[in-house]
């Protein structure tokens, strides 16, 4: 009885796309997990917003709040200049013109719902910590 082979030709091209598909395969392994990485790295559960849920807004640590939620992404000094600002695509809370044509329910609403990429924070924050990190945002000033 007579056996079945390949030409040694295509069995080199098979061995090819086996070798292929699994590079592909391992890229996108290696690109999903980074992006969830990135997405994570915004979304954070610190303890100062635990500790000021019952503050008023007037008494909430906003720059605390903002440097535990926001400057990962935004920076500290809100230019969005930070890894994974730039990778994915923070807004500039120094651009004059977002400043100009952005409205503080804008803002608050961003916060709450998370757009694009950005965690939606109103089941982390309270109304009144929206609120002081929406005011927060307001004294970025412009870049010169």
């Amino acid at each position: 009885m007579a056996s079945f082979r390949l030409p040694q030709d295509r069995r080199r091209i098979t061995g090819i796309n086996h070798m292929k598909n699994g590079i592909a395969l391992s890229c996108l392994l290696v690109a999903v997990s980074g992006l969830a990485w990135l997405v994570a790295g915004c979304a954070s559960t610190p303890t100062l917003a635990v500790q000021q849920a019952g503050y008023p807004k007037d008494q909430v640590d906003a720059p605390g709040l903002f440097a535990d939620n926001c400057a990962t992404c935004h920076g500290h000094d809100g230019r969005a200049r930070t890894f994974h600002g730039r990778f994915l695509g923070a807004q500039n809370f120094t651009d004059a013109r977002w400043q100009k044509n952005t409205s503080d329910d804008e803002i608050i609403r961003a916060i709450k719902t998370g757009p694009k990429l950005m965690p939606a924070f109103q089941k982390k924050l309270s109304a009144a910590e929206i609120e002081a990190l929406a005011a927060y945002v307001r004294t970025f000033k412009p870049a010169s």
